[in-house]
């Protein structure tokens, strides 16, 4: 990429001839969610560039250079990164979440972000405690409308105000729990759109785990993962994928399927668990009314190897709508139990031995990617003989969680807040931070305790 390319927001892709087809559907990803004032493609020769592969890429570059104006079909779900191009204003100033105000001045950054750097050691944590601007432009393209859309916070702290077009959603309290919104009214298609955080990172005595006493740093900004998620008008919001009697020979899944949307016309639900590429068990129910949710049953499924400590065992469970939504679970088959003579993993006794864990890293504060995250988990396992983590004192990246599965790290797992209790509309804060933190992690087979 060149200096000038990059500073007009355009796009340069240096590819050969005989690989440019493959790119165009990345290209036409990318295209969707980067407002963009031209994009160019390079083509070097891979061996000798003869008529048909001259004629191959001028037919690539034809097609990149209408992804902006065509209507593209799109499958029924589809996640895109938020992580680029976020435009950082610094401390909030009068007008700036306006979509007129001009961000020319704002500083280009990337997610996961920290308000400020700080030095190693020695700094004051009100250097962090202010409020902040992010502003973040983004095309909607024309094969979008007639489907929802969603815009996913993993994380910023504290309190997040946030605009879209200049329309304003209530503001979202709490800096360790995910969040999302609806954009789908306010969206305007095939044109520019404009998503503002106003991101409040002082210590609010309203909101968990502040109003006392806390002995660990929370840091600024958004500092996890931001995504823009497009489905159908009904479609999976979440799925619970619950192994029951692993230990016996008539083990099962119990998959527990949350929908949002209307539901105006017999529908099929299908959950399917896989082991890789292989499918172990399908099965299927009709939804014909709206409920607080619908389950499918995967039983005799057979032998699985178990998740434990030593070989950590993952599966798949899929759930699919017949209007072509599907979302994904990753699961373990084991069993936990705490007993008076101690913990047991399968039936297995097990002596824990663990340390807590915050998510505090040299400059950035909590603001890093999921490599960094996940190494966390191995730190933990391999270096450490640790066989448990204890998410000290709020839950903690997905991708260290992740990690923990793959990795056969047990996991405490807890809510914002240590040694202070607030007043009732504190405590409500508090039990939503609990609703929050199950239903995005109860599908990790290495939490064994909330």
């Amino acid at each position: 990429t060149s200096k000038n390319t990059m500073s007009t927001g355009g796009i340069m892709l240096v590819v050969g001839v005989n690989s440019a087809l493959r790119f165009i559907e990345g290209m036409a990803q990318l295209a969707a969610t980067t407002p963009s004032r031209g994009a160019k493609i390079c083509f070097c020769q891979e061996a000798s560039l003869n008529r048909r592969t001259f004629l191959a890429g001028a037919s690539a570059a034809a097609a990149v250079a209408q992804t902006q104006n065509a209507v593209r079909a799109i499958p029924a779900r589809r996640s895109y990164s938020l992580n680029r191009n976020w435009l950082f204003g610094g401390k909030m100033t009068p007008g700036s979440d306006a979509p007129g105000f001009d961000d020319s001045r704002f500083r280009r950054v990337t997610l996961p972000h920290t308000n400020v750097e700080l030095p190693w050691h020695s700094f004051d944590d009100k250097a962090y405690e202010f409020v902040s601007i992010y502003r973040r432009h983004f095309r909607a393209p024309a094969a979008w409308n007639g489907k929802r859309v969603f815009v996913d916070f993993g994380g910023a702290m504290t309190a997040a105000k946030v605009t879209v077009n200049g329309h304003h959603f209530d503001e979202y309290r709490g800096g360790y729990t995910s969040f999302s919104f609806e954009l789908t009214p306010h969206l305007k298609y095939g044109a520019d759109n404009l998503l503002t955080v106003e991101v409040d990172s002082t210590e609010r005595a309203d909101i968990p785990p502040f109003g006392g006493s806390i002995d660990y740093l929370t840091f600024g900004g958004i500092y996890r993962d931001v995504e823009l998620r497009v489905v159908t008008k009904t479609y999976l919001a979440n799925v619970f994928a619950k192994p029951v009697r692993v230990l016996s020979s008539d083990r099962a899944v119990v998959v527990r399927c949350y929908l949002d949307g209307p539901v105006d016309r017999p529908m099929t639900l299908t959950a399917e668990l896989r082991d890789g590429n292989r499918v172990l068990k399908t099965a299927s129910t009709a939804v014909k009314a709206t409920a607080e949710y619908h389950e499918v049953t995967l039983d005799g499924i057979g032998d699985v190897k178990l998740w434990d400590l030593k070989n950590p065992k993952l599966y798949q469970v899929t759930a699919r709508l017949d209007n072509g939504d599907a979302l994904v679970a990753r699961i373990g088959f084991r069993e936990a139990r705490f007993t008076g003579k101690g913990f047991y993993l399968n039936g297995e006794h097990v002596k824990l031995r663990g340390l807590n864990r915050h998510q505090t890293y040299p400059y950035t504060g909590g603001a890093m990617p999921a490599r960094v995250q996940a190494r966390d988990a191995l730190v933990l396992k391999k270096e450490l003989k640790c066989n448990i983590v204890r998410t000290s004192h709020y839950p903690q990246s997905p991708h260290f969680l992740n990690a923990c599965d793959e990795a056969g790290l047990l996991v405490l797992e807890e809510i914002p807040g240590w040694q202070h209790i607030g007043n009732q509309a504190w405590q409500d804060l508090a039990v939503d931070n609990v609703g929050r933190m199950i239903r995005r992690d109860w599908n990790h087979p290495s939490i064994v305790l909330w």
